[in-house]
């Protein structure tokens, strides 16, 4: 008999990725999108100084570089970063994950503990979440 997994009371922290990966804000987005592919993630956090200023995505790169004509061999991640970085504690549940990324409008959320960014998570990491609950439900 196959184990129920309850989603309302699973944490974000559970289904996050970490360590969270990052660029520097100088970075072209160029590099971004080869250090996105070549570790197979979807965003990175953005740092200047060593802290966190926003975050870049693939589809970031795709609109507001490709589909609008800039360069991207010269256009800086700086210029195309989302920010204020949006986050959510570790320990809240994933439901509270989806319901803010659907209203937000954003497939990345970086995921804090005591207020520093432990993670992100993502709306992939999201359907993985639901559909090994309905796997475990059958």
């Amino acid at each position: 008999m196959a184990r129920e997994i309850d989603v309302n009371l699973e944490e974000i922290g559970n289904h996050m990725s970490s360590p969270v990966m990052s660029i520097d804000a100088e970075a072209t987005a160029q590099e971004a999108a080869l250090e996105m592919h070549a570790r197979e993630i979807g965003a990175l956090l953005v740092t200047k100084f060593s802290e966190y200023i926003g975050i870049i995505s693939d589809s970031d790169i795709t609109r507001m570089v490709v589909g609008a004509g800039h360069n991207p061999e010269t256009t800086l991640v700086a210029d195309v970063m989302m920010k204020p970085i949006l986050t959510m504690d570790r320990f809240l549940p994933v439901v509270e994950a989806e319901t803010f990324m659907q209203k937000h409008r954003v497939r990345h959320l970086a995921v804090t503990e005591e207020g520093k960014i432990v993670g992100i998570i993502s709306v992939k990491d999201l359907v993985s979440c639901y559909s090994q609950s309905f796997r475990m439900t059958e």
